[in-house]
């Protein structure tokens, strides 16, 4: 699993997924590398703001400080 140089700030957990189509996309893995539904949106704080990072079920699982946020915290909107 991997570790991300920016922090997150809160993960939302969409209502529904929702396919990836125009500039909904999956930001971790780019639309040629993913193909799943967005189902949650993951407020990062880089260097300069909070940026949205738009997230398949996959990056949860996959990325460390998401499953780790979400063992601590759970999701911010549930």
């Amino acid at each position: 699993m991997a570790r991300m140089k920016s922090s997150i700030v809160s993960l939302i957990r969409l209502d529904q997924p929702k396919p990836q189509e125009g500039d909904w996309i999956c930001t971790a893995h780019g639309r040629a590398g993913c193909t799943r539904d967005i189902v949650a949106v993951a407020e990062l704080q880089t260097r300069d703001a909070v940026q949205p990072y738009r997230v398949c079920e996959a990056w949860l699982v996959e990325n460390e400080d998401a499953a780790d946020y979400l063992a601590e915290r759970g999701y911010d909107n549930r």
